[in-house]
């Protein structure tokens, strides 16, 4: 999982995208190119509104492996697109089980695209949810040969741990892509507030 030192250089990229942002910023204000500046607020507002869902994840293990993730992929040339559709606010799993499964989800889904020299791999990470059960889902472009087998193999003991809580961790590729499932369930809700 997430260890301190990863987290604190995942702070200290941050201040330093932040200073980069206002230096950009003073920079364009200087060269009066006010339409420039609006445009560059916007997008750098959109880009933390996006990691801004992530943060509010109410599973704060899941949170910041997510966070961490999207500074390793960026570290690979990866972009990762985020679809947040929930906030887990009723996961049954444990956050630590939970986080510790997604992180090899996210590193494997990464190891698999990342092509040294080659910017523009994505990687889009969906949460939503759908008859009681949340879904986690990582999206990327087809796998070089030989490494999905690899990942499948690595998934499945990373799959054994959702097992108790009802949950699954599962691959799927396609002529287009491949895509990690983690699915499991909502919290039961306690006996006797039924019909309450």
């Amino acid at each position: 999982m997430v260890n301190t030192a990863t987290f604190l250089e995942v702070m200290s990229i941050q201040r330093h995208d932040f200073l980069n942002h206002l230096q950009v910023i003073s920079g364009l204000a200087q060269l009066n190119k006010i339409e420039r500046v609006k445009e560059y607020v916007k997008q750098v507002s959109l880009e933390m509104d996006r990691l801004g869902k992530v943060a509010r994840l109410m599973v704060p293990e899941v949170a910041a492996v997510l966070l961490a993730g999207h500074y390793l992929a960026e570290k690979h040339q990866v972009n990762v697109v985020y679809d947040i559709g929930t906030n887990l606010e009723d996961c049954a799993v444990p956050g630590n089980i939970l986080a510790e499964v997604l992180e090899e989800a996210f590193r494997h889904s990464v190891a698999c695209i990342a092509r040294p020299g080659t910017p523009g791999c994505r990687l889009k990470v969906s949460i939503g949810e759908s008859d009681r059960k949340y879904i986690l889902k990582l999206s990327f472009p087809r796998p070089p040969r030989g490494k999905a087998g690899t990942v499948q193999a690595r998934l499945a003991g990373a799959g054994q741990k959702m097992t108790p809580y009802g949950g699954m961790v599962k691959i799927e590729e396609s002529g287009s892509g491949g895509e990690i499932f983690i699915i499991f369930p909502h919290q039961l809700p306690e006996r006797g507030s039924l019909g309450t």
